[in-house]
């Protein structure tokens, strides 16, 4: 369990107390996680015990159970997912029925309709377009909007969405903390069923979902222990609720336990140079050190803040090409901006001036983002390939699936490993001639019901939930933003592959990945940070937001790091956006921008 590892990240995995624990960019944070699952999983002496894992991405927690896969580890008792899908199964699901706006019933709507009824409500008001509504609650039920117009919309949207018998993941949170508070019975059940809780990038932890974690651990003192781990400097979601809580803080949560602070300070990903610039935008005083196998070479490290907006992808196609010829892999290539809106033009741009190099735009993905829906948990083992790397997560997405479908039509359908092969083998053997996508899922989906013997059509919940799914992916190809993307199956196929081209993606999206080379750009002041970061808001909370998203930024690279504060681009007022300024004032021997190679026809 604890082959391979250096002395801190032992020392992390073998604490035996509550432990906070600071992982710098590329220390093997996701590894001593797994680790220490593993080595609590192996300790566990009743079989009524659980470890829950709080991620703050469902591919996060894929990653852990993939690696626990690979240790040979059995996960029976491990609960893996972001906090919004334990707070929908171990709370709102079971309990719904003390909470009067839940007791007749609810489903979750989808990010896509959410957007799209407060666009609505934006219009009707007048509001400008771009306005940030916040429909997050504190613990007293207070939307946290400065603006109370902006109060006003997020209170009418959930009134329309509730109205629907629907909720969103804020109302979802904020419901499952009041019951929680409101029902020690409730408490008292969960804090008897964990042992530990592990909390994945703490520093991105909501208020809200710090209490909820209190109010479970605080009802059996010391009976359930958490593990956190995180590292404040790359707390970049601040806008969407994120606080990264210090020690005293987070103790103050869990009813002053006590806990350990720990340190994993050493960084296998980058090179020193890499390190070196990143670290210009450190906060924290954790020192870092390169100890990657290739730590002492150069790599490259430039700064362009003279090329137009509209030659970006020209100089792009320069450095991907340079790359690929000196064996970089296309997945070992990444493109990041602050917004998706950056991107969408680019990849069209750079998918036809390099019409041989393969691109992956995940964040242009036509399903829903709601992974709690039925139909995305049953599209997701139509769509994922059949290979022995998948075998194990296939085995528990079916499980997951027969639970719920018992749940939904009161059937009682076997879930023994015996059951599930044979679902699977059902499933492997429906074979739609379908190309489009759509129509391959409601096919794919219909010929399961029908071997199951189950009517669709007389299970309101699952058939809800079915116009949620689909009617969200029509709404995805209706917008501006999917034009010219492929609806076939073979590219809904490909949100479950692993990345094989060249990555496009946000700021955010790329957040605890690594490649050889970044391209980044859009990293302009206003962008990075964001205007809602600026605007009304403390010199302390701008600098901060900015030095943290450069901080990311940086750290993604292996070796090569190519930064673009692009001309051209400018406010709604006519002025012209300049380089973020933290960026500007860094002192570091750059390297020559990439040398233009192809010539654009």
């Amino acid at each position: 369990m604890l082959n391979g590892l250096n002395d801190h990240q032992i020392e992390a995995v073998t604490s035996s107390g509550n432990t906070l624990v600071i992982a710098c960019p590329g220390s093997g944070k996701t590894r001593v996680l797994t680790r220490k699952i593993a080595y609590e999983l192996e300790r566990l002496r009743s079989k009524k015990k659980f470890i829950v894992a709080l991620t703050y991405t469902n591919r996060a927690a894929e990653e852990i159970q993939r690696r626990l896969d690979e240790l040979g580890i059995p996960q029976e008792q491990l609960w893996a997912g972001t906090i919004h899908s334990f707070c929908y199964q171990w709370i709102i699901k079971p309990y719904a029925a003390y909470e009067p706006t839940l007791v007749n019933g609810f489903s979750l709507i989808d990010d896509y309709k959410k957007q799209t009824i407060l666009k609505n409500l934006l219009e009707k008001y007048s509001l400008p377009i771009y306005s940030d509504i916040n429909t997050s609650f504190n613990r007293d039920g207070e939307y946290l909007n400065k603006d109370p117009y902006n109060n006003l919309v997020a209170k009418e949207f959930h009134q329309i969405i509730l109205d629907n018998k629907e909720i969103d993941f804020d109302l979802l949170l904020y419901h499952s903390y009041t019951l929680l508070k409101s029902h020690k019975k409730i408490r008292n059940h969960l804090a008897s069923l964990c042992t530990y809780i592990f909390v994945d990038e703490f520093q991105d932890t909501q208020d809200l979902q710090y209490a909820i974690i209190g109010q479970i651990m605080m009802e059996r003192k010391g009976e359930c222990k958490i593990f956190l781990v995180g590292d404040p400097d790359q707390a970049i979601y601040n806008s969407l609720g994120g606080i990264p809580k210090d020690i005293q803080e987070i103790q103050s949560e869990i009813g002053n336990q006590e806990i350990e602070q720990k340190y994993l300070p050493g960084n296998y990903r980058s090179t020193q140079r890499i390190v070196d610039f990143f670290k210009e935008f450190q906060s924290t005083d954790v020192k870092i050190q390169a100890f990657s196998p290739y730590s002492d070479e150069n790599g490259l490290i430039s700064l362009d803040n003279a090329t137009n907006k509209n030659d970006l992808y020209k100089k792009f196609a320069d450095i991907i090409m340079n790359n690929l010829e000196s064996g970089v892999k296309p997945n070992e290539i990444c493109i990041i901006a602050p917004q998706w809106y950056f991107l969408t033009p680019l990849a069209k741009k750079l998918k036809t001036i390099l019409p041989d190099v393969p691109f992956e735009a995940s964040g242009i993905t036509p399903l829903p983002r709601n992974k709690e829906n039925f139909w995305w948990k049953l599209s997701r083992l139509f769509l994922t390939e059949i290979s022995l790397q998948t075998t194990l997560s296939r085995y528990r997405w079916i499980e997951s699936v027969v639970l719920e479908l018992n749940e939904y039509t009161n059937s009682s359908l076997g879930i023994s490993y015996n059951d599930c092969r044979r679902y699977l083998k059902l499933l492997n053997s429906i074979h739609p001639r379908e190309t489009d996508g759509i129509k391959y899922l409601e096919f794919a989906f219909k010929e399961f019901f029908d071997v199951l013997e189950i009517d669709l059509d007389t299970h309101l919940v699952l058939k809800n939930q079915w116009d949620t799914f689909f009617n969200s992916i029509r709404s995805r190809y209706e917008s501006s933003e999917f034009e010219g993307i492929p609806s076939d199956v073979n590219y809904f196929k490909s949100v479950f592959k692993p990345s094989e081209g060249v990555v496009i993606n946000t700021c955010y999206g790329v957040k605890g990945e690594e490649f050889e080379t970044v391209i980044a750009f859009g990293l302009l002041w206003g962008y990075i940070p964001h205007w809602s970061s600026i605007i009304n808001q403390s010199s302390y909370i701008a600098d901060s937001a900015s030095k943290k998203m450069l901080y990311v930024i940086g750290s993604r690279a292996k070796k090569n790091l190519h930064m673009f504060a692009e001309t051209g681009r400018e406010t709604k007022k006519g002025n012209s956006y300049k380089m973020n300024y933290h960026l500007e004032q860094v002192s570091f021997k750059y390297d020559q921008p990439v040398i233009e190679k192809i010539e654009i026809v």
